[in-house]
C-alpha cells in the first residue's frame, strides 16, 4: 500500500470516528436544556460533565491531526503523519469508551433503576475497550514494511483529496455543535437563562456558523471556480479556510461550554474556568503545537544545511 493511499485511509478513519463523536458531543450540549434534566441526582448532572469534558477532549484529539497535516506536513504524505494519527487514535478511544459508557449507564439508571445502569455502563465501557484495544494484541509489530518514505513527493489531486477530507473530518464536530445551538432557542431551558448567558450562546451561534461556512467553501470553490479541477492553487486557498475554521470553531466551542457548564453548576467561576481552559486546549491542540512543530522543523532545517 502506497504512502498516499496509507495516508487516505488515515483520514478516512478519523473521520468515521468524528462522525461517532458528534452524536455524543450534540447529545452533552443539548442534554442540560431538556426539560427532565432537573429530575436528575446531583450524581448523574455531575456525570454528565464529565462527559461533555471527555467529548471536548475527544473532538480536541480527532482535528489535531488534520491541523498538524496542514501546517506542519504541509499537506505531504508522510510516515510520521500516519505515525501520529495513530498515536491519536490510541489516545483518543479511551475516554470515547468511558464518555459512551457513563453515558449509557446515566441512561440505563433513568429507565430500569441504579444497579441496572452501573452495569450497564460499566460493560459498555468494558466491551468498547475491548473491541477498540483489541487488535492491538493482533499486531504483528512490524508495519507495513514497503510503506514508501517521504521522499516520495504527494501529487497535487492526492493533497486537494486530503484537505477536502480533512475538512470533511472537523464538519461534523461544527455541525453537532451549530444543531445544537440552533435546537436549544426554543426550549424552556433556554428561555431561564440570564441575559449575558443568551448573548454569549448568540456569540458562540455566530462563531460556530461563521466556522461552517467556511469548512463548506472549499468544496464550493473548487466546484465552482474550478470545475473540481486539481490545481495547485486551490490547495492552498483551502488549506487557509480549513485552518481559519478551526479558530472560530474552537472559540464558539469554548463559549457554549461556559453556557451550559453554568447553567448545571450554578457556578459562574467554574464555567470561566472550564471555558478558558477548553479554549486553551483546542487552540493549543490546534495551532500553538503545530505552528511551533512548523517553526521547530525550519530551523532543524536550516542547521542541517550549515
Amino acid at each position: 500500500m502506497s504512502l498516499v493511499d496509507k495516508t487516505k485511509t488515515a483520514l478516512d478513519e478519523l473521520r468515521m470516528l468524528m462522525l461517532g463523536a458528534q452524536i455524543l458531543l450534540g447529545f452533552q450540549f443539548q442534554a442540560p436544556f431538556q426539560n427532565a434534566f432537573s429530575e436528575l441526582s446531583f450524581l448523574e448532572q455531575g456525570v454528565e460533565v464529565i462527559v461533555l469534558c471527555l467529548m471536548v477532549v475527544v473532538i480536541a484529539l480527532l482535528i489535531t491531526p488534520s491541523a498538524r497535516h496542514r501546517i506542519v506536513e504541509q499537506g505531504e504524505a508522510t510516515p510520521t503523519f500516519n505515525d501520529f494519527v495513530t498515536r491519536v487514535f490510541l489516545l483518543t478511544l479511551a475516554p470515547f469508551a468511558l464518555a459512551l459508557g457513563l453515558d449509557l449507564g446515566v441512561a440505563m439508571t433513568r429507565g430500569a433503576g441504579i444497579s441496572v445502569g452501573i452495569v450497564a455502563g460499566m460493560i459498555g465501557c468494558l466491551v468498547a475497550l475491548g473491541m477498540w484495544y483489541g487488535p492491538i494484541l493482533l499486531r504483528d509489530g512490524n508495519g507495513d514494511a514497503t510503506m514508501a518514505t517521504s521522499d516520495e513527493k504527494t501529487p497535487t489531486a492526492a493533497k486537494i483529496d486530503y484537505v477536502l477530507t480533512e475538512a470533511r473530518v472537523v464538519l461534523p464536530g461544527a455541525q453537532a455543535l451549530l444543531g445544537f445551538q440552533l435546537a436549544i432557542v426554543l426550549t424552556n431551558g433556554f428561555a431561564e437563562l440570564a441575559a449575558p448567558a443568551k448573548a454569549l450562546h448568540c456569540l458562540a451561534l455566530g462563531l460556530v456558523a461563521l466556522a461552517t461556512m467556511l469548512l463548506v467553501t472549499p468544496a464550493a470553490y473548487h466546484r465552482i471556480v474550478y470545475g473540481g479541477a486539481d490545481v495547485a492553487e486551490f490547495y492552498d486557498v483551502a488549506t487557509r479556510f480549513v485552518l481559519v475554521a478551526t479558530v472560530f470553531l474552537a472559540l464558539g466551542l469554548a463559549a457554549d461550554i461556559h453556557v451550559v457548564i453554568g447553567k448545571v453548576t450554578k457556578n459562574p467561576n467554574f464555567a470561566n474556568a472550564t471555558a478558558a481552559a477548553t479554549a486553551l486546549v483546542l487552540l493549543g491542540f490546534w495551532h500553538v503545537w503545530p505552528w511551533w512543530e512548523h517553526i521547530r522543523r525550519d530551523v532543524r532545517g536550516r542547521d542541517d544545511k550549515l
